[in-house]
């Protein structure tokens, strides 16, 4: 499959921060999410993508090509910001219509139709001024404008950083919707890891302007690459390791700090060993023990509870002293009448553990 972005080995200083070297290629088609904390260089790759930034070393490729010998014009791109390119006391119908008309074209009439259409704007696409929609309508607005361009590549730049969060997943499933109906090739910067998740086919991990991970995600879900992308994702229930000894399935890893020994279902270098808190079982006592939860369990005691937006999170302390966090659905949490102090038996899943080298292999 041929790129519609490609960077080799580019490198782009900012006084003393360094984005780079990066490579990564980004598929014709693809919605490739890069996620990151704030400060991580997300905003100076995209851009650098755009063509905003000269970068130091390397070179960025738009459909194969050099991207400065390809006129702006031509390349067909997209960008929305953060701040929304609005024009402050200009109507709906102005504003949506202000790129196509900066590129001295005709805005496609039955894309238009559609467009306002998709994106839910009908009750508002006579109103005089732009200022008077909500922030969530101001975002549709400026997806439309950009869409009305009919670009090859959206760039996108923390699309729902300013929407309330029960708004988020309504743009979350408007950009699938979009991406899987114009077809357009999309990069997606944020740093709400549920975000990501949702929307990529590929994830791109930026850390301190370094591309730690590029992985589906499915893939970055089970098996982070380094230390870093793991204290990212899912910083609970990272144990060092002190030695590993190979068996049948796997290995059996000895932790350094208590004493305690894990089944892991995998091979590779085992520096530290983790596990998801969604992955950690809380074991019913009514229930039959599955196959997936015989190994790796252990009595513990509910050392703090926190009721979250549908989820309970559970820290666990067994009686070896190992520090484990979990992840349950609030109503199983409600059900099993988990409360501090509660005496229960955990398990380790053996398949969800997994492994990770050094930790300064990836900080």
């Amino acid at each position: 499959m041929s790129s519609a972005l490609e960077l080799q080995k580019v490198v782009v200083r900012r006084g003393q921060f360094q984005l780079g070297p990066i490579d990564l290629a980004v598929a014709d088609g693809e919605y490739l999410v890069v996620l990151g904390p704030s400060g991580a260089g997300k905003t100076v790759l995209l851009e650098t993508m755009a063509g905003w930034h000269f970068w130091d070393e390397g070179e960025v490729f738009c459909h194969g090509q050099p991207l400065f010998a390809v006129p702006p014009r031509r390349r067909r791109m997209a960008y929305l910001s953060q701040h929304l390119p609005l024009l402050p006391h200009a109507s709906v119908q102005h504003n949506i219509t202000f790129g196509v008309r900066c590129r001295n074209e005709k805005a496609d009439p039955k894309l238009l139709q559609r467009l306002v259409a998709m994106l839910g704007l009908e009750a508002v696409w006579k109103r005089s001024d732009v200022r008077t929609l909500s922030r969530g309508e101001q975002q549709r607005v400026a997806l439309a404008q950009a869409l009305l361009t009919q670009p090859q590549i959206l760039l996108l730049d923390e699309p729902s950083t300013a929407l309330d969060p029960h708004r988020k997943p309504e743009l979350w499933q408007l950009l699938r919707t979009v991406h899987r109906e114009f077809g357009c090739t999309v990069v997606h910067i944020t740093h709400d890891r549920n975000e990501a998740f949702f929307l990529g086919q590929r994830i791109a991990v930026v850390l301190a302007g370094k591309l730690q991970q590029l992985a589906s995600p499915q893939e970055l879900y089970h098996q982070p690459a380094t230390w870093a992308v793991a204290r990212f994702l899912s910083p609970e229930n990272l144990w060092p390791v002190a030695n590993a000894e190979g068996t049948r399935n796997g290995l059996k890893v000895r932790l350094a700090t208590v004493p305690v020994t894990l089944e892991v279902w995998r091979r590779g270098k085992a520096a530290f060993v983790g596990i998801r808190p969604e992955e950690v079982a809380i074991i019913d006592p009514h229930r039959p023990l599955g196959p997936q939860v015989q190994r790796n369990v252990f009595a513990a005691s509910v050392a703090d509870l926190m009721f979250l937006d549908g989820q309970a999170q559970v820290h666990m302390e067994t009686k070896e002293g190992l520090l484990v966090t979990a992840r349950v659905p609030l109503c199983t949490a409600l059900d099993r009448g988990l409360s501090v102090g509660q005496e229960v038996k955990l398990c380790l899943k053996p398949r969800a553990l997994y492994l990770l080298p050094e930790a300064d292999g990836g900080s």
